[in-house]
């Protein structure tokens, strides 16, 4: 997480070229939704979204979209809810010189060592105690670790529990132990709002 959040940070810092790469569920969408709007409120200027058309490329990561985002000059992509298998796609990635940050929370098949960094609760070894979180789930994580890394006024994760809640009752992860507190927390936020 540290070292994700300090590439995101630095990349933020720099004006680099950033791009969240979602999926194409619901709990993919919210979760780009919500990492874009987390970097733009953190200043970055040159990120967008970037979902795969689920007829024609498919679930997770694929080369020929990495090639086009690299030859159109981007630096870093997130991946959000997907890129856990996603082998061939993280090597063809750093060949290009794209930092790749993979986080999803599907099972992983086999170990990417070619991507930056790698944050999913399901890796064999992981420490971190949820098993369940979804996709946004796994990506409120990272704005959490972003938004305590730099505070911005005004803002914090929090107000993103709106997409955290809507990502994960779609997704149909368990609701309970940490699923539960922030679906209960995102409607609460969708309720007053």
């Amino acid at each position: 997480m540290e070292k994700t959040v300090a590439r995101l940070l630095k990349a933020v810092d720099n004006n680099e070229t950033i791009v969240v790469y979602g999926d194409y569920d619901v709990d993919g969408v919210s979760a780009t939704a919500l990492m874009v709007q987390v970097l733009r409120s953190l200043g970055a200027k040159k990120v967008t979204r970037y979902i795969p058309n689920r007829f024609d490329e498919g679930y997770g990561l694929n080369s020929e979209a990495v090639q086009m985002l690299a030859d159109s000059g981007v630096n870093v992509i997130l991946t959000v809810d997907c890129g856990i298998r996603s082998i061939k796609e993280a090597d063809l990635a750093k060949n290009l010189g794209i930092d790749l940050i993979i986080s999803d929370h599907h099972f992983p098949k086999g170990e990417i060592t070619s991507a930056f960094s790698v944050i999913c609760p399901k890796r064999e070894g992981d420490l971190y105690p949820d098993k369940d979180l979804a996709g946004v789930g796994v990506a409120y994580k990272i704005a959490e670790g972003l938004f305590q890394k730099r505070k911005i006024g005004g803002f914090s994760a929090e107000d993103w529990l709106d997409l955290v809640a809507l990502g994960t009752v779609a997704d149909i992860v368990p609701l309970s132990g940490e699923n539960r507190v922030l679906v209960r927390r995102g409607l609460n936020l969708l309720h007053l709002g």
